[in-house]
Parts: C-alpha cells; sequence; structure tokens
C-alpha cells in the first residue's frame, strides 16, 4: 500500500551514504559521536514536550530550513533524481525535468519538505525509528523523509503542468520530432501560498502554519492524498479542513503583501 511504502525508513547503508554526501569525509568519528549524542538529547526533551510547543517548533523550522536549501539546490544540478532513485523511490524518466525555472523549483522544495517533516515526525521521533546508532544525523534523517516523499509531490506537479500546457495549446513537435517547449511550467497553475515560499520567505511562512491538524494535512496532501482522505486522517471534515487551509493562505497572503508594500527598504 503506498501509504505503508511512504513510511518506510532508508536503510543503515543508505542513511550513511546521504550522510558522507551531505556532511562530507572531513568529520572525524569523534564529532559525529558528539554530534549525534547532541541529537539524542534534543529529542529526549522534545518527546517529554510531547513533540509539541516551541522547542519542537524552533527544531523543525531550523530541519526545515536545512532541507528547503539541500532540496532546492538538488532540483537545480539534477542531484535530488539520483537521491530518489537511490532511496527507492524513482521517479521516471521522462518526467525529469532537468531545465524547471526557480518558482517551480522552489515550489517543489517547498511542498517535499512540508511532507518529509510530516514523515519525520511520525516515523522518526513519534515511532523512535531515528536513533544515534543508525547512521545519520537528525538533520540527515530529515533530508532522507524529505526525498522520500519528493516523487509523490513531484510527479502531482509534473502532471499539472501538462495539464496546464494542454490547456494552452502548445505548438506541435519541432522538425527535428523534439517536443516543443515541452517542459516550461504553466505560471498560471502556480499556488501563490507555495510560489511565496522561497528561502527568503520560508521562516515568515512556517510560524503561520500553528495549527497541527493543518500542518499535517498539507503533509498528507504532499504526499498524495485527496482532500477527502486527509481530513478523514487529521479528524476534520473535508469541508472544515478546506476552510483551515483558505484561512491560512488568507492570512499568509496578506501580511506578504503588507510587507512587499514596505518596499526593499522597509523593515524585515
Amino acid at each position: 500500500m503506498q501509504k505503508d511504502q511512504e513510511l518506510e525508513e532508508l536503510s543503515t547503508a543508505s542513511l550513511q551514504n546521504l550522510e558522507y554526501t551531505l556532511a562530507g569525509p572531513t568529520q572525524d568519528d569523534a564529532r559525529r559521536r558528539a554530534s549525534r549524542a547532541a541529537d539524542a538529547r534534543l529529542v529526549d526533551i522534545l518527546r517529554a514536550d510531547n513533540f509539541q510547543g516551541p522547542r519542537y517548533e524552533k527544531t523543525a523550522t531550523r530541519l526545515m530550513e536545512y532541507g528547503w536549501l539541500t532540496i532546492n539546490k538538488w532540483t537545480g544540478n539534477g542531484e535530488v533524481f539520483i537521491q530518489a532513485r537511490r532511496a527507492g523511490r524513482p521517479v521516471p524518466a521522462h518526467m525529469t525535468a532537468p531545465d524547471w525555472d526557480l518558482d517551480a523549483r522552489s515550489e517543489v522544495a517547498t511542498e517535499t519538505v512540508v511532507a518529509g517533516l510530516d514523515l519525520f515526525l511520525e516515523h522518526g521521533l513519534i515511532r523512535g525509528k531515528w536513533t544515534p546508532e543508525g547512521g545519520a544525523s537528525l538533520a540527515t534523517y530529515f533530508v532522507g523523509a524529505s526525498i522520500r516523499s519528493f516523487r509523490t509531490v513531484y510527479t502531482r506537479w509534473f502532471r499539472g503542468v501538462q495539464v496546464g500546457q494542454a490547456e494552452l495549446e502548445l505548438p506541435p513537435a519541432d522538425s527535428d520530432g523534439a517536443p516543443a517547449d515541452r517542459d516550461i511550467p504553466d505560471q498560471r497553475a502556480t499556488d501563490p501560498f507555495y510560489a511565496a515560499a522561497t528561502h527568503d520567505e520560508i521562516k515568515r511562512i512556517l510560524p503561520y502554519i500553528t495549527d497541527t491538524k493543518v500542518r499535517r494535512g498539507l503533509a498528507l496532501r504532499a504526499l498524495g492524498y485527496t482532500q477527502q482522505q486527509a481530513a478523514a486522517e487529521v479528524g476534520l471534515t473535508e469541508k472544515a479542513l478546506e476552510g483551515r487551509i483558505s484561512r491560512l493562505r488568507a492570512r499568509i497572503l496578506s501580511d506578504l503583501a503588507e510587507k512587499s508594500d514596505l518596499g526593499e527598504g522597509g523593515a524585515r
């Protein structure tokens, strides 16, 4: 079943390889052990808080920022497709789009780390699958959770782009048989909620998502759940979840619009 497959953790060897990719070979064993011990103490503190409250929110924000920077960088150089394949979640070859633009990459990276947070919390923290002996830091484990979420997020985005392009009635293939402008995203299809979530905005957006049911609902939607399925999972009616998400988007867009009116010289 897809839900169970999404929750499968990476193997110890896969996590170690990912750790090597992220941290490089320069970190010695003593430093790694000290880092893992610090992570373990942090998890104990967060568990005592029932993975809620300001300390958890601060940790989640820090991990999401790190994950966003990593995933967004990897969308630019194609590494994200390699990592997804290594994680056993390969994107079909015909769907890879190495020339997608910055807005599209930002949108997909944001949805990916939101979905990754849900997996990280449920699987790594609540179920206790992350351990200091497991071959990865908390940050690496979070990136691994995001990678496991990437295929579903990306394929949904890619299919949405295809629909948008069909509506625009793109021209036929070029004379050499290559599809004309095949991978140019349809900017009309970009949700302003996600388009706003660039690196400069992520700190400003995350504090808005204080409603745990909305955060989990957004993560489930990013994983491919329907609105009805996501609502059932978080214990809300479909209409109630839709209303909460709509109000969240309205608050974010209103606030960002007010701040953008300040101009480049305004307060930050």
